[in-house]
């Protein structure tokens, strides 16, 4: 049995208009505060991320080194 392609398109685009617009109606009903983070919070997530992804080129560095001398 061969699925009809154009149906499910048709039947998904539906889906999703209902679901988009049952979000929209739950926003405008209940809205949720953003709340904002502070710029000393942002700078040190983004400082611990700089740190990690070093570390991580450090070491996968020194693993090469190793393995090249091997």
């Amino acid at each position: 049995m061969d699925t009809n392609v154009y149906f499910l398109e048709m039947l998904a685009a539906e889906r999703l208009a209902e679901l988009r617009a049952a979000r929209a109606r739950a926003g405008l009903l209940s809205p949720t505060p953003r709340r904002n983070a502070s710029p000393l919070r942002e700078l040190l997530g983004l400082a611990l991320i700089r740190a990690g992804r070093w570390l991580a080129r450090r070491s996968a560095a020194r693993r090469r080194a190793r393995l090249a001398r091997a």
